[in-house]
């Protein structure tokens, strides 16, 4: 991860490829043990484990923020008004809490990880139809108009919205159009 406790971070780190050359492309992650999200990320690496960083847009970056809230598990995360995300984890027994400072990188995006346990998103997490579509849409960011999923018109708004995440998150690659 690219912070030090109490200091700037570093810049963040671009995203890897496959062994093939293939870059990485979105993934769906939630809080481990959690039915939040998805949230909509880009791993830094081919190879990753729960506590793995990965970038997420400001608009993701906010939406973990206010899970972790709703959570109440010792995490808090506060944005200053030159964008830097501060988490501050709160120890049990007296003991100093910690704090990591996020800054983004030049396209807005925040490298988020070590801090709590990430899991994929899918269907062993539970979920609404609602979060079923917006991750519908994201996985489906790089289809034609002509190939994506038709939903109701109740569920469109949110298909979409997974869709403006992914390419967001991912600087609208076209890596392998379908």
């Amino acid at each position: 991860m690219n912070t030090t406790p109490d200091a700037v971070p570093t810049a963040v780190p671009r995203p890897t490829y496959w062994p093939d050359g293939t870059p990485l492309s979105i993934q769906l992650f939630t809080l481990e043990d959690s039915g939040y999200g998805p949230y909509v990320g880009l791993p830094l690496r081919h190879f990753w484990t729960p506590v793995s960083a990965h970038l997420f847009t400001r608009a993701t970056a906010e939406q973990i923020v206010k899970d972790l809230h709703r959570d109440e598990c010792g995490i808090l995360g506060a944005f200053a008004d030159d964008g830097t995300l501060t988490f501050t984890t709160e120890h049990e027994n007296g003991k100093e809490s910690t704090r990591t400072i996020l800054r983004p990188d030049e396209h807005g995006r925040y490298e988020i990880g070590g801090l709590w346990a990430w899991d994929e998103w899918g269907d062993h997490a539970p979920h609404t139809v609602g979060q079923a579509a917006f991750a519908l849409g994201a996985a489906e960011y790089r289809w034609t108009a002509e190939r994506c999923t038709k939903h109701s018109e109740g569920l469109d708004h949110l298909y979409a919205q997974g869709r403006e995440e992914a390419h967001a998150v991912s600087l609208h690659r076209d890596e392998s159009a379908n």
